[in-house]
């Protein structure tokens, strides 16, 4: 183990992850991270999520996030997992398009996903959906 002024030996340990693995990694953690545009300025928030239908959903209120989808901008979702002591991990970053899901089946359809906020405070009746451009991924072995 190294400690935090150590450099890490990292030659050999990282490797480029095709989509499937990619995907598979989203599918294996309920946390990530959107990314988008607020007033020229970047912005990145936490959400809980699921994958589904080959996108990323999540509940949302009225604000910066369900701006962005409505104007259907272009933002990044980022999924990893890091383990210090083992010095492993992965990053999975998707970039492509976020919408609000307005379509009445859609909007049933993930109701029955199960999806509930992790912030408790007050419901997010409202859906996102991360439409995927690209999906990269890295993994430090």
């Amino acid at each position: 183990m190294t400690t935090d002024s150590e450099p890490w030996d990292l030659a050999g340990r990282l490797s480029v992850l095709g989509e499937a693995d990619s995907v598979r990694l989203v599918e294996s953690t309920p946390i990530g991270r959107i990314g988008f545009v607020v007033d020229g300025a970047p912005i990145v928030l936490p959400v809980n999520f699921v994958w589904h239908d080959g996108g990323v959903v999540f509940r949302t209120l009225e604000g910066q996030k369900l701006a962005a989808a409505a104007a259907e901008q272009a933002v990044c979702f980022e999924v990893d997992d890091w383990s210090h002591d083992e010095q492993t991990g992965w990053s999975v970053v998707i970039t492509g398009t976020a919408r609000e899901v307005t379509d009445w089946a859609e909007i049933e359809q993930l109701e029955r996903l199960g999806l509930v906020p992790w912030v408790k405070g007050e419901w997010r009746p409202l859906w996102i959906r991360v439409e995927p451009g690209e999906i990269s991924g890295r993994s430090l072995s």
